[in-house]
């Protein structure tokens, strides 16, 4: 998995996996899911984050038991 954040549009992508693009989804208003022809998710990217999510929300991700940091989101 890898978590990146494009702060000149506000974009935070979330990569699952690697594969090819079939098709992308809007979940809700900018909320994007990429799916492979399976059906599988491999990134989701949502635009306009830090409304949506909030920074305070990003200094770290929980992946299991084991709390990982994230830089700094701004």
């Amino acid at each position: 998995m890898r978590i990146t954040y494009d702060k000149t549009v506000d974009a935070l992508n979330i990569a699952l996996r690697t594969g090819t693009v079939a098709k992308t989804l809007e979940m809700a208003p900018e909320i994007y899911i990429d799916v492979d022809k399976k059906g599988r998710t491999l990134n989701i990217e949502i635009i306009g984050a830090r409304k949506k999510v909030g920074t305070r929300n990003f200094n770290s991700v929980t992946i299991g038991n084991k709390n990982v940091a994230l830089p700094a989101f701004v």
